[in-house]
């Protein structure tokens, strides 16, 4: 069976994912804050989680062992580099022949009306 790894897990984008990969005979490992683990409650065992900020080498090279594809879709927060933190984790810590996907998005407003719920 295959074996893919989503970086942001536990956000919308990250759970779709997750959900889609899974009907398609996937194994999935997934990262994401340990704050944020409660939203994938739903899941079960199903996928196999590794919570811990996505800008730590040791926890994307424990999550990332053994996956064909890495997918990094999560919004980056805070200053300090932390996104590009994320992406040279996966960089250095990807099998080599994984196929690596990278989206990064924030949330924008037009208007200031709308906002992050």
């Amino acid at each position: 069976m295959k074996r893919i790894c989503i970086i942001g897990i536990s956000g919308k984008l990250g759970q779709y994912m997750a959900e889609h990969a899974l009907s398609l005979g996937y194994e999935v490992n997934g990262v994401c804050r340990p704050e944020s683990a409660h939203k994938l409650a739903r899941f079960g065992d199903r996928i196999k989680l590794f919570p811990g900020r996505t800008d730590s080498r040791p926890t994307i090279a424990r999550a990332l062992r053994g996956c064909e594809g890495v997918l990094t879709v999560l919004a980056p927060w805070g200053v300090e580099n932390y996104a590009s933190g994320t992406a040279r984790a996966v960089l250095d810590n990807a099998d080599n022949g994984a196929r690596l996907i990278f989206s990064c998005g924030w949330h924008t407003t037009r208007d200031g009306r709308d906002g992050i719920r």
